[in-house]
């Protein structure tokens, strides 16, 4: 269904009614157009390659992440939040467009034909390395509604994202993932710095900066602003300061050099995200932080979760997903949501408009930051690719991919995931089972079969013969 956007400014004009600044989502109903206020500037924090255990919130046992406990104390924390994909670009590409890959057809990174061809059974589609022109990014929507926008960070999505709306970047081109976190970077769109400089680091810098530019200017001329901070960190190369390395060892002797090394990627960006935050006036910012995909294993673990970056088990596409402002309620909200929800809730509460030439999949999320009910509806996902690797977790360990092309939708407690190889499918209940050990397709053939039904009309209503136009 296209979805069509009008101004909403009736959510975001508490202002005058409470004294304190409020925007599109969280005044309570008590808006009007008439009295709005201005709109909120944004900082939206993606995290690469991040598990939804790793911070020391979420239960984990050596990172210390001060700021990012902080923040999600302060917000409101989707705690069934999902990727759109189990790696970087379609889980981007997606966050980006407010799109499914199926759409885009940026459906995994790099090649789909991973592996050996003799052990690849079928054949799948060709995928797209980089998001189509002619794609609306939230960097467009806003810069059009009179945004400042800015980029920093990983982009994984074409050569320069000042092709995509946005009118300031640093570090962001085609690469999804540093030469390395010391330089040279080999990176067009960031100079090197001194020899002892972190990259991580370097980044939580440009971003503050680039955040304290844009403030100074919203209080000469007004303008709002949107900052997309993206770091490369914590994707390999797994890399760290050799001094923090041998302090986190000395904190904790049980950690083997590689952990101890991630380990110090964790909690420096998370100091990253410190400095960013320091130059963000809450009372008229919305921050939102997630991360791309599940964490790496075996340098990470998402248990009880099953799996890892790479599958579609929940271990590969849990996400923290938080969100602070004014006049939100830092609370748990259990409905499942996707990363790219983020889009569409992003341009509501800016009083931009969505595109109205093309389908956007993506759901505001603006009735649960206001406290209402928040009706959701399925998630779907759509993976026909192959990814090499062995993992115990994978469909099946005994071949040589992490995963093997498949698709899944969860509605509620329920999700299925269908291969494509043998049309196999797999039965979880979430609520019940959250590490995905029973496969329960047998005893609930109904379910199974209405699921199933549900993910192959919605992948039919979605492939590109049966959207030409995008418009309904």
């Amino acid at each position: 269904m296209t979805r069509r956007s009008s101004p909403t400014r009736t959510l975001r004009s508490a202002v005058t009614a409470i004294g304190a600044f409020a925007f599109s989502g969280v005044a309570l109903g008590l808006a009007t157009p008439s009295d709005a206020g201005p709109p909120p500037n944004v900082l939206l924090v993606l995290v690469d390659d991040l598990g939804c255990r790793d911070l020391g919130a979420e239960g984990h046992a050596h990172h210390r992440t001060p700021a990012l406990d902080a923040l999600r104390a302060e917000s409101l924390r989707f705690t069934n939040a999902s990727t759109n994909g189990p790696n970087c670009a379609p889980s981007r590409a997606a966050l980006v467009t407010g799109r499914h890959g199926i759409r885009t057809g940026v459906h995994t990174v790099g090649s789909p034909r991973r592996g050996r061809a003799e052990d690849r059974r079928i054949e799948v589609p060709d995928n797209a390395t980089v998001i189509r022109d002619e794609e609306r990014t939230i960097a467009e929507v806003l810069r059009d509604a009179g945004y400042r926008t800015g980029f920093v960070g990983k982009w994984h999505l074409g050569d320069d994202p000042t092709t995509q709306g946005f009118e300031r970047n640093v570090g962001g081109h085609r690469a999804g993932h540093p030469r390395s976190y010391v330089p040279p970077y080999a990176n067009p769109a960031l100079a090197d710095g001194p020899a002892e400089e972190y990259l991580v680091d370097r980044l939580g810098v440009e971003t503050g900066t680039m955040v304290a530019s844009f403030e100074s200017a919203r209080d000469e001329d007004g303008r709002p602003w949107f900052v997309m901070y993206a770091p490369y960190a914590v994707h390999t190369p797994i890399q760290a300061p050799d001094d923090a390395v041998a302090e986190m060892r000395a904190r904790h002797p049980e950690l083997g050099l590689r952990a101890a090394k991630y380990a110090v990627m964790v909690e420096r960006t998370d100091a990253a995200i410190a400095r960013v935050l320091a130059e963000v006036d809450p009372s008229n910012t919305l921050v939102c932080f997630a991360s791309d995909n599940g964490g790496v294993q075996p340098i990470t673990d998402m248990a009880p979760w099953r799996g890892g970056k790479g599958m579609l088990y929940e271990g590969g596409i849990r996400t923290p997903l938080w969100v602070r402002g004014p006049g939100i309620e830092p609370r748990d909200e259990p409905t499942p949501v996707q990363l790219f929800d983020l889009m569409p809730t992003i341009v509501e509460l800016a009083d931009a408009a969505l595109p109205d030439d093309r389908i956007i999949d993506a759901r505001s999320l603006t009735p649960a930051l206001r406290g209402d009910p928040l009706d959701r509806g399925p998630l779907h996902w759509h993976f026909p690719a192959y990814l090499e690797g062995r993992d115990p977790e994978s469909h099946d360990p005994a071949r040589p991919f992490r995963t093997t092309p498949c698709a899944a939708v969860r509605d509620g407690r329920w999700k299925l995931i269908e291969w494509f190889e043998d049309g196999a499918v797999e039965l979880y209940d979430l609520e019940r089972d959250p590490g995905e050990t029973r496969n329960l397709a047998e005893r609930e053939p109904e379910i199974a079969a209405m699921l199933q039904a549900r993910l192959r009309g919605w992948r039919a209503s979605s492939a590109p013969s049966a959207r030409e136009g995008e418009q309904e």
